[in-house]
């Protein structure tokens, strides 16, 4: 999920009205339509959205011949950057163009002489829930096919041409496990995590791995161990994006848990290939030599053994349900690969274009987006309101539609949504995709009021002082709001 902001300066008459205006939403009564915009218009011009670049659009939901219709609009047809909102696009064009049973190979190539010796090609399709039980799969197949050694070991991390990393995202994003490399040899999501627990006062924090990290960078650990009561530095992990060296600072007394840092693997193919050779060890095969290339070739030889990702169905859940950024970014590069008849410069372009030629052909105007990753981590990102809430109304009326719509995070009970909406009437009534990044904040999706039909909304706000927490209260307040709709008006 993309990076959350830090704590905004915000006056506390200001944090008093929004909270407030969210409880009175809850005990008032049912709202006609009739007043619906007014109201709406008063509450996106006051503090804190007064100061903030705003777009909303709030529309019936489509469905049996009955079409749209525009209840509000406030800057929607205005661009704007839409942090993880992004991934409703990627994953509905990868859903439609795709289907939910498509699924990504691993696949494993070679030709065993009589006494089972053989070398070997490992071929990657950028499966991102690729773990040590689906290596140890492979390697209990290729045990089977009579595999007994393997002189050499070519891990093929070619699939996805061009960069791993995308060259828009923040520097500082990248040592986290948030912004990973996106490559074709992907193994534990691309991440490990790093713990730090406390020792004896005065002493420095000891450092755990979540997995073997290979050969381990270089530590600079300035942190240290301190006696209950002291005022505490701040713990922080910095890392050299050259090197890889990392420096730790920070304190910690005795009675504190672990503290972890999830952070990308910055040699993703070096890190699968390790967990390669682990497993083919545990069932007993020896490896030679072992090659990464990036280079594809010719497979020419029988597929000795293969693992299949889960269907793309249920990809798409972390990509939506719990933002991951790596699952929304593969399925992009999928799409490149996958309606480019000549094999990309570049996947993550490709995929961009793909992602607005299958969206355009649903009758979705893609003017004026500007594309370049998957995940909207990317800040280069633009968007408007409308082709967010067009996205939702022509997913909603598709076969595959509830495939999409359950992927999405449920208010008060899954996914980035589970801590909001705790207590109101929206608990269980909104599926939708949340975003963030320091200054913007955004929620596009689907909600029920309790008398009033199916909504379909997109909210954005950029360029915002204010921290991300006060802007979800505030998006709260009025899609609480908009919940008294009633029907009988």
């Amino acid at each position: 999920m993309v990076r959350l902001t830090g704590i905004g300066v915000i006056q506390v008459g200001v944090l008093v009205a929004v909270i407030s205006l969210g409880t009175a939403t809850r005990t008032q009564a049912g709202l006609c339509e009739a007043n619906l915009a007014p109201q709406l218009e008063v509450m996106l011009n006051q503090p804190p959205l007064d100061r903030a670049y705003v777009g909303f659009l709030l529309q019936t939901q489509a469905g049996q011949g009955r079409p749209p219709r525009t209840l509000y609009g406030y800057h929607s047809d205005r661009l704007f950057t839409p942090a993880s909102n992004l991934k409703l696009l990627t994953t509905a064009a990868a859903l439609v163009y795709l289907g939910s049973d498509y699924r990504l190979r691993t696949s494993v190539y070679g030709q065993p002489e009589a006494d089972g010796t053989t070398d070997l090609r490992l071929v990657g399709r950028g499966d991102p829930s690729l773990s040590a039980d689906q290596l140890h799969d492979l390697a209990q197949q290729l045990v089977a096919a009579g595999v007994t050694r393997v002189r050499r070991l070519v891990l093929d991390d070619s699939y996805f041409a061009g960069l791993a990393l995308n060259p828009t995202w923040e520097w500082e994003d990248l040592q986290f496990a948030y912004a990973p490399a996106v490559n074709s040899l992907i193994f534990n999501q691309n991440a490990l995590s790093l713990s730090l627990t406390p020792t004896r006062v005065g002493q420095p924090l000891q450092i755990h791995w979540s997995l073997d990290p290979g050969n381990p960078p270089r530590i600079s650990n300035d942190t240290l161990t301190v006696a209950a009561g002291v005022t505490l530095e701040p713990q922080v992990v910095g890392r050299s994006q050259i090197s890889g060296s990392l420096h730790l600072v920070g304190e910690m007394t005795q009675q504190d848990g672990p503290l972890t840092f999830e952070l990308a693997v910055l040699d993703p193919a070096e890190a699968f290939s390790r967990a390669a050779q682990r497993a083919l060890g545990q069932v007993g095969i020896p490896v030679g030599s072992t090659v990464i290339t990036p280079v594809p070739a010719p497979l020419n030889q029988p597929e000795l053994a293969r693992v299949l990702s889960p269907p793309l169905g249920q990809l798409l859940v972390p990509a939506n349900r719990d933002s991951h950024n790596l699952y929304a970014e593969v399925l992009l590069k999928t799409l490149a690969m996958q309606t480019t008849p000549t094999r990309p410069d570049q996947a993550s372009q490709a995929g961009t274009d793909a992602v607005k030629t299958i969206l355009g052909n649903l009758g979705i105007s893609t003017t004026g987006w500007v594309l370049v990753d998957g995940s909207g981590l990317s800040r280069h990102n633009l968007v408007n309101p409308e082709a967010l809430v067009q996205t939702l109304q022509v997913m909603a009326t598709r076969p595959d539609g509830a495939i999409f719509r359950s992927s999405l995070a449920v208010a008060g009970v899954s996914g980035t949504l589970r801590h909001r909406f705790q207590g109101g009437p929206l608990v269980g009534r909104i599926q939708a995709k949340s975003g963030a990044m320091t200054g913007d904040v955004a929620l596009s999706g689907y909600l029920q009021p309790p008398d009033y039909q199916p909504l379909v909304f997109s909210v954005m706000i950029n360029h915002a002082p204010d921290s991300a927490s006060i802007l979800r209260q505030r998006i709260d307040a009025l899609l609480e709001f908009i919940a008294r709709l009633s029907a009988t008006c």
